[in-house]
């Protein structure tokens, strides 16, 4: 009984035909992964989830209380290098347009307030819009808002809808501009 071995040329191209398959299935999965982490602005956007939080200065926080302004919430902790790098600009980039009312706040995920407290005082940054309360507390904020990791930043309008999601290097002057 003869048994059937394919030659060289039928290998050759089954092996061809599956390492195509194996690559346009990993394009794929790089463009969902390129739309998941850098968003779609075609999408319609999200009303911001309501949260309260402690600040630094032990005074409760609400999210809604700012409802009328443009707010810029940082998720940000002192032992994150790039989240040190950034934060400087994410701040002159609201005091840029604080007379235009954007105001800032910081979610830390630093293991104590005092870490957040200690870096911020040294740097002559204000405390009462950085939030802690708990970090199991910043860890449900960054949850309700499908924060997967930091350094990120969100851009929230006035109306309280989400305008940006995504790494703060991205939110420029420009960028920013037409929600004021």
């Amino acid at each position: 009984m003869r048994t059937y071995q394919p030659n060289r040329a039928t290998l050759s191209g089954w092996m061809s035909r599956r390492v195509g398959i194996v690559l346009l299935l990993v394009l794929i999965g790089l463009t969902a992964a390129s739309f998941a982490l850098l968003g779609d602005s075609e999408a319609a956007p999200e009303l911001a989830p309501p949260f309260t939080l402690r600040n630094l200065d032990d005074e409760e926080v609400s999210l809604e209380a700012y409802r009328g302004s443009v707010i810029i919430l940082d998720f940000w902790a002192t032992w994150c290098m790039p989240c040190m790098k950034i934060f400087p600009e994410i701040h002159a980039l609201q005091q840029t347009y604080e007379d235009r009312d954007v105001v800032l706040l910081v979610i830390s995920f630093d293991k104590s307030a005092e870490d957040s407290r200690e870096y911020l005082v040294e740097n002559d940054l204000p405390t009462d819009n950085v939030l802690w309360g708990s970090l199991k507390e910043a860890h449900a904020v960054k949850d309700l808002f499908d924060v997967c990791g930091i350094v990120h930043t969100i851009v929230i309008d006035r109306e309280g809808y989400i305008r940006y999601s995504g790494h703060p290097t991205k939110l420029t002057a420009e960028a920013i501009e037409p929600w004021l």
